[in-house]
């Protein structure tokens, strides 16, 4: 996972609230449910997810992130993480475009047990 350490404005909260901005995440494919009938680490996108709103909440911005997905992990943000799509970006290779708000990433960590 890479994060950028410079703030970006969130858009679902744009005036004075930051996202903390998830430029790359990627887990092995035999980590994934489809690519294995036992996946070796499962958990491992979770894991980095929740770190990344931890680092949110050092930073001040309250456990808001922001990341742009490829087609093929939409639905882990969406429907795993609970991320709000906000929806394609066509400034940025027309991906589609996730955030949390402070309330979404606070829920989804008590969801999945992991405190920040």
């Amino acid at each position: 996972m890479a994060l950028l350490t410079a703030s970006r404005s969130a858009r679902l909260s744009p005036r004075t609230r930051k996202v903390l901005y998830v430029d790359y995440l990627e887990t092995a494919p035999w980590n994934l449910k489809l690519a294995s009938a036992k996946p070796k680490f499962l958990g491992v996108g979770t894991v980095l997810i929740a770190e990344a709103v931890r680092l949110s909440l050092e930073a001040g911005w309250q456990g808001r992130i922001g990341l742009h997905s490829l087609p093929q992990a939409e639905r882990f943000y969406e429907a795993h993480c609970k991320m709000r799509r906000i929806g394609l970006d066509a400034k940025y290779y027309n991906l589609a475009y996730f955030e949390y708000t402070k309330e979404q990433a606070a829920k989804w960590l008590a969801e999945v047990e992991i405190s920040p």
